[in-house]
């Protein structure tokens, strides 16, 4: 998706050196020094998707099998895979040692614990750490900091600047994400609101979605936060709604393949955690980027309802005045 000339809110070039450049010590624990999970912890349809341009014709129809079995890779032989593809098992061997991996049972094998990761009994049973101790903080922050560099490279910047876009022109936005996602749904919504008049988080409680996606309209577009584990709900969503002509970004995490199908733009943060869950601090800043680039994007529209906004909290009583420095030095009171 290219750029078509509207100024939207940019990542700059010299972000991720300047990252990788600076050192930062968190209670003594250099970024660097934190332990990775592996040394390519890159998950099967990522490589694929990095060089499925390249791919031959075998290969795609063996990267297309692969796909679809992602989530049940491990019950299939290379064998069972190539037959699939229509391929021979040779060309499944090199397809492997392609995308990175020695053998096709490593394939297998960190692929299934991709999928487990993630799982707060999975990271129970198989941390390597069962209690906490005084570096793990630090470890922590130095984690959240990688995740952020990595999204930094993952995001391209046309695709945020498209992204922008389609919110920013959209009717109406609807907003939507189950289990972890829906709280980010909801900063999402928070944002939103003071730029859009019309920003609709879904389901409403209560209700199912056929009363809400009844609603839609192809002037609209979708907003959906996307992050494991995922219901089918939400790739069911996400499919009516490209059939009913809306628009759709997607903001998610590595893993994602069939929810990103029927997406318009596709914005991934690196979720991975230092601990028992998953990790949204790049996907918090990736979204506070977004909104913010769609609330400058549509200019005095945004100005006049925060305006109107400002004056009824004055008129509600419900936003605190900020407070005043006191001018002798003493303290001041609200």
């Amino acid at each position: 998706m290219k750029d078509t000339g509207v100024d939207a809110p940019r990542v700059s070039d010299t972000y991720v050196d300047d990252i990788r450049a600076h050192e930062i010590h968190v209670t003594n624990i250099r970024v660097d020094e934190a332990p990775a999970r592996d040394n390519d912890d890159r998950p099967i349809d990522q490589r694929i998707r990095q060089i499925y341009e390249n791919l031959t014709g075998n290969e795609r129809r063996l990267a297309d099998v692969v796909l679809g079995a992602r989530g049940n890779l491990a019950s299939f032989t290379a064998a069972e895979l190539a037959a699939r593809a229509n391929v021979s098992t040779a060309t499944t061997s090199r397809f492997f040692q392609r995308l990175g991996y020695r053998t096709y049972h490593d394939a297998r094998r960190l692929t299934r614990e991709q999928l487990a990761w993630g799982s707060p009994v999975h990271e129970l049973l198989h941390s390597p750490r069962q209690r906490s101790n005084a570096d793990d903080f630090g470890r922590h922050i130095a984690n959240d900091v990688r995740n952020l560099t990595r999204t930094v490279e993952l995001v391209d910047p046309e695709i945020m600047t498209a992204a922008v876009r389609l919110l920013a022109g959209a009717r109406t936005i609807w907003l939507i994400g189950f289990r972890n996602s829906m709280a980010l749904a909801c900063y999402a919504r928070a944002l939103l609101v003071n730029a859009k008049p019309d920003v609709r988080l879904i389901p409403t409680a209560g209700m199912t979605l056929a009363e809400e996606l009844a609603s839609f309209g192809k002037d609209d577009c979708m907003l959906a936060l996307s992050f494991r584990r995922r219901p089918q709900a939400l790739r069911e969503t996400l499919a009516l709604a490209a059939e009913f002509g809306l628009r759709s970004v997607v903001v998610t995490d590595l893993s994602a393949v069939r929810s990103v199908k029927h997406a318009t733009a596709v914005l991934r943060c690196q979720t991975v955690g230092h601990g028992l869950f998953d990790s949204y601090t790049a996907v918090m800043s990736v979204l506070n980027f977004l909104c913010t680039g769609v609330a400058r994007e549509l200019g005095d529209a945004t100005i006049q309802r925060l305006q109107r906004i400002e004056t009824l909290h004055g008129r509600l009583g419900d936003a605190a005045a900020a407070p005043s420095l006191p001018s002798d030095g003493g303290d001041s009171t609200n």
